[in-house]
């Protein structure tokens, strides 16, 4: 829920590529969303842990390209994992095909686009072995229902608890939420005993009171509490991953359904109705409290919430903190409005013609950094004619301390550093344009080419990295340097694209570091083996160990096997 950025500008956030023709003729491809957004146009039901026979052995993850039409139809599927993984995928292809989005659109008008999933293969569910014979649901009957989540140890899960009652619902945040505290909300009796026919319906009573998946670390994922209680009658379910090891799907579906009664995305996510709710409480929207409780919609991308947050009363200009020890520090309280925003075009629109931080040249240059880093080219774009300086010296940045949402924070560097992470050619370019250093580096002493070369964290299309090494190679960047553990970009290279774009572009395929490694023994991309071999990578070259490449991948069975697998087949350059 909170992980998830509501819906934002679609259209700044396709990136665009290429595909080619039988006949070797480039056509356009559909523009590429990324994961988040794309969540925010799935239509339920849409599941991603699917339940098969052979499902949950070994790596149970299957990655997909999609193809989504005008329709928000899934046109076309390609299918990624282990071999174990792929030959369930006959089993799984319909359900995905199945799925359906809320069309994309570009310029107003629906438009098909790709997007990127993750499947996972859970084995087959659990059934009820005992049927339990559930209470009756009478007209007076006293039922309560109630759904609480933690977080895990690792993520800002959003971690809460709501009650549904014949009387209304009572929410309270436990942490990571949007909005603080406990809040309450009418009901209606007659929708109230519907949902429990859910329950009913569902065989919930007959459940497993604990489906819990094996881990070393008991809150390593968030753990659900469903439960349910009708005249005194009641049943509980601990849900700690438990599609995992058989819970039926079912269970998850019921969760779903108490979220979506009581509509806890308003305080969660700061979703629609959140302000209204605030208003019928009394609500001060004239407090740091409320500060913060529009910074945390805004990093959700929450811009109609941001926008009555405004008109309620919400002020920009910072408040007298209250007197130390008087109360609890509030979680996101430092974050800073543009960076908060810096994710969300149309978000970060708003605050910027409300004039947030209008005098605030760290903010500003701070918020450009992240959307610089996220490929956020439309943020960019609004930052830069607000007055952010794309030259901006990072190391001299005031980063605010923050937790709990995820926003994202510069190393040192430059803006042309942070926009090499998102591997958007548009946004290099657009950077470009400003004559930043090419060789000025990060705290990590890599340069914007490398990073564009080998950054792993981020989601592009086929090729676009390996557009962004040639841009900043074009721009004047050199493709031989070596960075602070004597590694060239050819060292590390995300794909074998990026691979072949350095090697056409002069890269040294024999180049040593600091261990007296070649590309040849460091390359973490298979495919890119073959590659170096045929383009002159000389295997008998040996480390300061005295190893050649074969050799000093021993320890390693898919970088040895590759290897011997290429010399042998005489990819080595004639």
């Amino acid at each position: 829920m909170l992980s998830m950025p509501r819906l934002l500008s679609v259209s700044a956030l396709f990136v665009s590529t290429v595909a080619f023709l039988s006949n070797g003729e480039r056509m356009p491809s559909p523009p590429h969303v990324d994961y988040q957004t794309a969540r925010t146009h799935v239509i339920k039901p849409h599941r991603r842990i699917i339940p098969v026979e052979g499902g949950g052995r070994g790596d149970i993850r299957l990655h997909l390209a999609l193809t989504i039409s005008p329709t928000g139809d899934v046109t076309r599927v390609q299918a990624t994992g282990s071999n174990n993984t792929m030959t369930l995928w006959p089993q799984l292809q319909n359900e995905v095909y199945r799925w359906k989005y809320i069309p994309f659109e570009k310029d107003g008008k629906p438009t098909p686009v790709e997007v990127e999933e993750d499947i996972y293969v859970v084995p087959p569910e659990r059934l009820p072995a005992t049927h339990v014979t559930p209470p009756p649901i009478k007209p007076d009957s006293r039922i309560a229902i109630r759904l609480e989540r933690t977080h895990s140890l690792y993520g800002p899960d959003p971690a809460y608890s709501v009650t549904i009652t014949n009387a209304g619902i009572v929410y309270e945040s436990h942490a990571f939420t949007v909005a603080d505290g406990k809040h309450t909300d009418k009901t209606d009796p007659d929708a109230v005993r519907k949902l429990a026919k859910r329950f009913v319906d569902a065989d919930f009573y007959s459940m497993s009171p604990r489906y819990a998946a094996n881990t070393t670390t008991t809150n390593w994922s968030p753990t659900d509490s469903l439960s349910i209680d009708i005249d005194g009658q009641s049943m509980k379910v601990e849900d700690y991953s438990g599609q995992f090891v058989g819970m039926p799907a079912v269970t998850e579906d019921l969760e779903e359904a108490v979220d979506d009664f009581a509509r806890t995305s308003r305080w969660i996510e700061g979703a629609d109705g959140l302000v209204d709710q605030l208003k019928t409480e009394k609500y001060n929207f004239h407090t740091v409290e409320a500060q913060v409780v529009l910074k945390r919609a805004a990093v959700q991308g929450q811009t109609a919430t941001v926008q009555q947050l405004l008109a309620a009363g919400v002020p920009l200009q910072p408040l007298p903190p209250k007197p130390e020890g008087s109360s609890a520090p509030v979680f996101f309280a430092n974050a800073t409005w543009l960076h908060a925003a810096a994710l969300h075009p149309d978000t970060l629109q708003v605050l910027i013609a409300a004039k947030a931080s209008k005098d605030d040249q760290n903010d500003k240059d701070l918020a450009l950094a992240g959307a610089a880093a996220d490929g956020n080219l439309a943020s960019v774009h609004s930052l830069l004619a607000y007055g952010a300086n794309p030259n901006a010296d990072l190391s001299k940045i005031i980063v605010p301390e923050t937790s709990g949402f995820t926003l994202t924070y510069p190393t040192t560097g430059s803006i042309l550093t942070e926009a090499a992470k998102s591997g958007n050619p548009d946004l290099i370019r657009e950077i470009l344009h400003y004559q930043p250093k090419l060789e000025l580096k990060n705290q990590d002493v890599d340069g914007a080419l490398w990073i564009a070369a080998t950054w792993r964290y981020s989601d592009n299309p086929e090729g676009a990295r390996a557009e962004c090494v040639r841009i900043l190679a074009k721009a004047g960047a050199n493709i031989n340097i070596h960075y602070g553990d004597g590694n060239t970009a050819l060292h590390t290279p995300r794909d074998k694209d990026v691979t072949a774009a350095l090697i056409e572009l002069g890269a040294d395929v024999n180049a040593r570091n600091k261990d007296g490694d070649t590309p040849l023994f460091t390359t973490e991309d298979i495919d890119s083996i073959p590659l170096l071999l045929r383009h002159g990578a000389d295997p008998n070259l040996r480390n300061k160990d005295g190893k050649t490449a074969l050799e000093a991948s021993e320890k390693n069975r898919l970088r040895h096997d590759a290897l011997l697998t290429a010399i042998q087949a005489g990819a080595v350059s004639k």
